[in-house]
């Protein structure tokens, strides 16, 4: 580790001594459970939950109302096949109730942080943090970017979708871009991140080409170890990086988020930036839920500050280790508007493996895609991923976006983004193999972006 980033650690340790900034002794705490065995962070991660279920029906109108009108108390919950007589909450659940049935008793808006979701399908929610809630999640942030390898004080260059709060609205007038404690994040950012932004995606899923240009010439001048965010982006700029023969010898590590990509489409960013690619799941509601380690066999779920179900698609029981399910997460790391059981309205695997890395975190997969984001064909149920793993196969792809051919059919429709055209046959025939059904592609010159500014490949 080099001198730059032994002294912010430092900086770091003294400021969780001598502030209520303690992220880095939370951070600390995490990174020692690793020597612990898994049996003993699932008793430790139980007595969490049991503490938060407990605190919410005593300080959460929301909870406590429909718990008890269900003859339901937290005591009643002994043991965690207990916890499914806990009903699950989704986003509509929480968007329908007042805030203050939301808040904790006592919690005021004023002092208060507010978060947003991104709002890509939907009306955006919105939750209240404090600011131990908020050293929390970042202590896991800082523990996923640890994991890759990256260090702090290392540089870091990030681009986002166009709506992102990092953004502050400059590329989107939409109003939904806001992030907690902006001032501390731009201190934070510049100094101990010494993170860069690239400007984003703004114009669809063709690229242009003067932005990759520019984008190549930050990332030379910055040379970066680490480089994180919009997944689909750090695809299209390493297909222009390697169609050109550019060389970019300092990146470490390359994390992926906010879309879901192939295999083939990380292969593609591994090779041009000669570096490992990272998966990373959370969202702006939850913070970091779960991350991928070097051993590449799964996100290690972050047990201290979350308990993830993967649930079956039909019924709130447990689905089987290896089959996609609805993942619904128990956030114990917000007091203020607590989550439980919130269906996140992702699709994931759980993966009931050990990790061979040998940290005693569970692993579940990586995302699929959103539910709302998948397309059901014959009763069987077909992911973003799924066509992502098909039509990324096809070199020539940039992009592509799947839809009903006819309300009320299974037929499905593709419109299609490619360098050349003539692929229309293949991709139909590819397709209709997979899903057993007919399948009309079209090649169009462009697609557009969500108004959250991230790529949607199935959208009904």
């Amino acid at each position: 580790m080099d001198l730059y980033s032994r002294i912010v650690e430092g900086i770091y340790a003294c400021a969780g001594k001598v502030t209520s900034n303690n992220a880095w002794q939370v951070f600390s705490e995490i990174r020692e459970a690793e020597s612990r065995s898994l049996a003993e962070i699932e008793s430790l991660q139980w007595t969490r939950v049991k503490a938060h279920l407990s605190f919410s029906y005593e300080h959460v109108e929301m909870f406590h109302s429909r718990w008890k009108a269900m003859g339901l108390h937290p005591e009643d919950v002994r043991s965690r096949d207990d916890l499914a007589k806990i009903p699950v909450v989704s986003k509509q659940d929480l968007l329908d109730q007042p805030m203050e049935k939301k808040l904790a008793y006592g919690m005021q808006s004023r002092g208060l942080v507010p978060v947003h979701t991104s709002g890509t399908t939907g009306q955006p929610l919105q939750v209240f943090m404090d600011g131990e809630g908020y050293n929390q999640q970042y202590a896991n942030l800082l523990y996923g970017y640890y994991l890759t390898g990256w260090r702090l004080g290392k540089k870091m260059v990030t681009v986002r979708n166009y709506s992102h709060g990092d953004y502050e609205n400059k590329y989107s007038p939409s109003g939904l871009a806001h992030e907690p404690f902006p001032m501390l994040r731009k201190l934070v950012y510049r100094l101990f991140h010494r993170k860069r932004f690239l400007p984003p995606l703004q114009n669809g899923m063709q690229p242009d080409e003067k932005m990759l240009e520019d984008a190549v010439r930050e990332i030379q001048q910055t040379a970066p170890y680490f480089l994180e965010g919009n997944g689909y982006f750090w695809y299209l700029l390493s297909r222009y990086i390697k169609e050109n023969g550019i060389t970019i010898p300092s990146v470490g590590a390359a994390e992926i988020d906010e879309v879901p990509l192939a295999a083939s489409q990380k292969k593609v960013i591994e090779e041009a930036f000669n570096c490992k690619t990272y998966d990373v799941y959370g969202s702006h509601e939850l913070g970091v839920v779960a991350h991928e380690c070097s051993a590449g066999m799964g996100n290690h779920i972050l047990s201290l500050s979350y308990n993830v179900e993967i649930l079956e698609e039909h019924s709130d029981n447990e689905a089987a280790p290896g089959s996609i399910g609805r993942v619904v997460v128990t956030d114990l790391t917000n007091q203020v508007t607590p989550l439980i059981r919130y269906d996140t309205g992702d699709l994931a695997m759980r993966i009931s493996k050990p990790c061979s890395c040998g940290r005693p975190f569970p692993l579940m997969s990586h995302i699929e895609g959103r539910m709302i984001n998948s397309v059901m064909i014959k009763g069987i149920r077909y992911t973003e991923r799924f066509f992502q793993n098909i039509l990324y196969g096809f070199e020539d792809v940039i992009g592509f976006q799947i839809n009903r051919e006819d309300e009320g059919s299974d037929n499905i429709k593709v419109s299609l983004l490619t360098r050349h055209e003539g692929l229309e046959e293949k991709v139909s025939e590819a397709l209709k193999s997979a899903v057993g059904c007919p399948v009309n592609v079209e090649t169009v010159k462009n697609i557009d972006l969500e108004k959250s500014g991230k790529a949607r490949w199935v959208k009904l």
